[in-house]
């Protein structure tokens, strides 16, 4: 598999702020993977994501060292305009996702498409495809200020992938939706790293995180405190230290099989149904 993003020594500090927000980071993703970024409240995962968009430092105010390359390309040597072909960003806030100054979504939908020169004919094919990916066919001729929040969350995921970056950043994009909204969501954004899109999710939902990622970065003061999979990264003993939990299938199953633990709801619900089954046979 091919590097996409290369992270290396890394650290940022916002401006007048006293600390770093990140220290000294060191990853890689091999394009395809889905990483799953997680740690407490304030432990940089923001920061993150709008470094490896670019954001950081070409928006944002502040003072770095070392360097994060995507596809071979240093973030600081390019602009915000060339990354966003490779890279698309959902941010926490979907209200800030959005321009606002169309009149419907499918003029929303349309504007990334029509600053890259796209004929009418194919800007509609995508903008149907994509409607219908994300569930808002029924609101392409809506005004975006008369959306809910979840129905906002949800264009600002299909205007990320209508232009279909190869590196996808979510930074917990399911805050405004319901659990069933969210599963939605989670289902579409696994379909797509299927396809060969490579997804770096910021989440508090453990148990997401250990049926989608491949991979874990556990964030703590702005540091990697773990990075490793899911299985290693859930097993580690003092993982509370890092303000972060397992999955609650995890501390349900381990009191019946210690070594074996489930990480996951499909495979949990499997594993007691034959603890029961035992219980009741003796």
């Amino acid at each position: 598999m091919n590097t996409i993003i290369e992270v290396t020594d890394f650290s940022y500090r916002y401006n007048e702020a006293h600390e770093e927000a990140l220290k000294k980071i060191n990853f890689n993703v091999q394009q395809g993977d889905f990483i799953a970024v997680i740690g407490g409240n304030g432990a940089g995962k923001s920061t993150l994501c709008n470094a490896l968009a670019g954001l950081i430092p070409n928006y944002f105010v502040g003072h770095y060292e070392g360097t994060i390359e995507i596809k071979g390309k240093s973030t600081s040597e390019v602009g915000v305009g060339e990354l966003s072909q490779t890279v698309g960003l959902v941010f926490q806030n979907p209200f800030n996702q959005l321009s606002y100054t169309a009149d419907t979504v499918m003029e929303e939908l349309a504007f990334g498409l029509g600053n890259r020169g796209l004929p009418k004919e194919e800007m509609l094919k995508k903008i149907n495809k994509v409607a219908e990916v994300v569930q808002i066919t029924d609101l392409l001729d809506r005004n975006p200020l008369e959306l809910s929040g979840g129905q906002v969350q949800r264009v600002a995921l299909a205007a990320a992938i209508i232009l279909e970056p190869e590196i996808l950043l979510l930074d917990e994009c399911t805050t405004q939706l319901d659990p069933v909204g969210s599963q939605q969501i989670m289902k579409t954004v696994n379909e797509l790293n299927q396809k060969g899109m490579t997804i770096i999710m910021v989440d508090h939902d453990m148990e997401k995180v250990a049926e989608l990622a491949n991979r874990v970065i556990v964030l703590h003061e702005g540091r990697i405190a773990l990075w490793d999979t899911p299985e290693n990264v859930f097993t580690t003993p003092n993982l509370v230290d890092y303000k972060v939990s397992a999955p609650d299938y995890y501390e349900i199953t381990k009191e019946y099989s210690p070594d074996s633990a489930i990480l996951t709801e499909k495979t949990a619900a499997s594993m007691l149904q034959e603890v029961l089954k035992n219980e009741d046979r003796s």
